[in-house]
């Protein structure tokens, strides 16, 4: 399926969640903007009309990252964070995420550039099926693919 977005969302396994965009410009400032938190911090927001006040990367294996999110108003705050088990710069990164009351997930995003093209793929692995649904429930792709479609507008300005 995909989302009104252009984001490719699949169901690779019982327990996976696969989300695919491809973007308009190299691994090297894709990969950029998936891990320098000044960048980080103008995509990766979800629906239109939030921001991103939290946004701590140590990127390094064993190194941690904490993203939080809330209103204007500071309304409806919420914060993810996890720790780095993989960093293959300009290619792959590997890290569990842990999102309130839910199962931890262990999420791995690749990056594959062909001829300036760079497809972005990632990859949540959750504990179960029902897990898996719950996320896929709470409409978190519309949201990755607002995001990403922001991120592509970035990317174009780099």
């Amino acid at each position: 399926m995909t989302t009104k977005f252009g984001t490719s969302v699949s169901l690779p396994s019982d327990t996976e969640i696969a989300m695919s965009r491809s973007f308009d410009a190299p691994a090297t400032l894709v990969w950029d903007a998936f891990t320098k938190p000044s960048l980080i911090k103008r995509w990766l927001l979800g629906p239109d009309g939030w921001e991103m006040p939290i946004c701590e990367v140590d990127l390094r294996v064993g190194g941690k990252w904490r993203y939080g999110w809330a209103q204007p108003d500071g309304s409806g705050a919420f914060e993810m964070y996890g720790e780095y088990s993989e960093v293959t710069p300009h290619s792959r990164v590997v890290h569990t995420e842990h999102f309130e009351d839910n199962p931890p997930a262990v999420t791995t995003i690749t990056f594959a550039e062909v001829d300036g093209q760079t497809t972005m793929t990632t990859t949540m692995r959750l504990v179960s099926q029902e897990a898996r649904d719950a996320v896929l429930a709470t409409g978190m792709s519309d949201g990755a693919g607002r995001s990403y479609e922001r991120l592509a507008e970035v990317l174009a300005t780099l």
